[in-house]
C-alpha cells in the first residue's frame, strides 16, 4: 500500500464526469496511472428532496475512484456528491462542512488538488485553456450581513493564501527544467485538448505558474449575482496589491484550500471571460463546460507523475 496520499477534489458532478472519463481512458491518460479502484463509478445523481419531505441523511463519505501514480495513492472526490441533497449545491457553508468531515478520513493528505471550471479575468480570452497554480484569494461579498445563517465565514479573506507546495517546482515545469518528461507531458495533454465552441483560445494551452492566483467568490447561490460579485471580487483583489495575477475566478478552490493545511494546487478549466458568462457559457452550457473540464482533466492527468515526485 502506498505510503503517500493525494486528494483530487472536484466541485460539481458534471465536472467530475469528464475528469473520470479522461483518467480511465487508456488513450487519454499516461501509463503511470494504474491500479484503479472504481468505488463510486458510475455515480448516480442525488435527488433533492421536495420542500415538504424530511431532510435526508448525508451521503456516504467515499471517493468516486482511486488509483496509484508513481507509488502514491490518489483519490478522486466529487464535492457535490458528498453534500446533503437538501442543501443548495452552491452553498459555501455546506461545502466546507462536508470537506471538514472528509478530511478526517484516512491519513493526512500529502497534497490536495482542487479541480473545477472557472472564468478568466476581464480582457483575457482563454476559453478551453487550463490554469494551474498554488495560491488562492477569497472574497466574501456578503461579509457585511449581520445574520450569518447559511453563510460561510472564511478563516482568511481578502488576502493571499499560500501553499506549501514548492513554488520552485512550478517554475521548473514551466521552463522545462524539472525534467524533459514534465515538458513533454504538457505537450501530450495539449495535443488531446478540445476547442471550446464559443470564443475559444487559439490554441488552448496549459498555463502553470507561481504568480497565478485563483480568485474565489463565496456565498453566492444565485448565478445572476455573479455579474456584480465577480467584479467586486476583482476590485478587492486589485486593491490588495498582492503582487500576483488572477489566474481564474470561481467558487470553490478557496474553500477546499481552507479545509486542509496540506500542500495545495488548483486546476481550473476556463469556460469564459469575467462578465461574459451569459455570452460564452449559457448558449451552449454543456459543450462549453465539458471542454473546460475535459482539458483540465488532461492537464492534471499528464502532469501528475511529475508533480507527485515532489511530495
Amino acid at each position: 500500500m502506498p505510503a503517500k496520499r493525494v486528494l483530487i477534489i472536484s466541485n460539481k458532478w458534471w465536472e467530475t464526469d469528464p475528469l473520470c472519463g479522461v483518467l480511465i481512458h487508456d488513450k487519454a491518460r499516461p501509463a503511470d496511472l494504474a491500479n484503479f479502484r472504481y468505488i463510486r463509478f458510475p455515480a448516480p445523481r442525488l435527488i433533492a428532496p421536495k420542500p415538504a419531505d424530511p431532510r435526508p441523511s448525508d451521503p456516504k463519505l467515499e471517493p468516486r475512484l482511486a488509483f496509484e501514480c508513481v507509488g502514491v495513492s490518489v483519490e478522486l472526490w466529487c464535492l457535490e456528491e458528498i453534500m446533503n441533497p437538501a442543501e443548495n449545491s452552491s452553498s459555501s457553508l455546506e461545502k466546507f462542512r462536508v470537506l471538514q468531515n472528509m478530511m478526517k478520513l484516512g491519513d493526512v493528505p500529502n497534497l490536495v488538488i482542487a479541480f473545477g471550471t472557472a472564468g478568466s479575468r476581464e480582457g483575457v480570452q482563454n476559453n478551453g485553456s487550463v490554469v494551474i497554480g498554488r495560491r488562492v484569494f477569497i472574497h466574501e461579498p456578503r461579509a457585511g450581513v449581520s445574520d450569518r445563517t447559511g453563510f460561510w465565514t472564511p478563516p482568511q479573506s481578502g488576502q493571499i493564501i499560500d501553499s506549501d507546495f514548492p513554488a520552485k517546482m512550478l517554475a521548473e515545469i514551466v521552463n522545462g527544467q524539472k525534467s524533459r518528461y514534465a515538458e513533454e507531458s504538457r505537450y501530450a495533454a495539449e495535443a488531446r485538448f478540445l476547442k471550446s465552441p464559443i470564443t475559444p483560445a487559439s490554441p488552448p494551452i496549459t498555463c502553470i505558474g507561481n504568480s497565478f492566483t485563483s480568485l474565489g467568490v463565496v456565498n453566492i447561490t444565485n448565478y445572476d449575482d455573479y455579474t456584480w460579485a465577480d467584479s467586486e471580487a476583482t476590485a478587492a483583489f486589485q486593491a490588495a496589491k498582492t503582487g500576483t495575477q488572477i489566474g481564474s475566478i470561481e467558487t470553490t478552490h478557496g474553500i477546499i484550500r481552507s479545509a486542509s493545511k496540506a500542500p495545495f494546487l488548483f486546476v481550473s478549466g476556463i469556460t469564459d471571460t469575467e462578465g461574459l458568462f451569459d455570452y460564452q457559457v449559457t448558449p451552449q452550457v454543456y459543450a462549453q463546460n465539458f471542454v473546460a473540464a475535459h482539458n483540465a482533466a488532461l492537464a492534471i492527468a499528464w502532469l501528475l507523475p511529475s508533480l507527485l515526485t515532489e511530495i
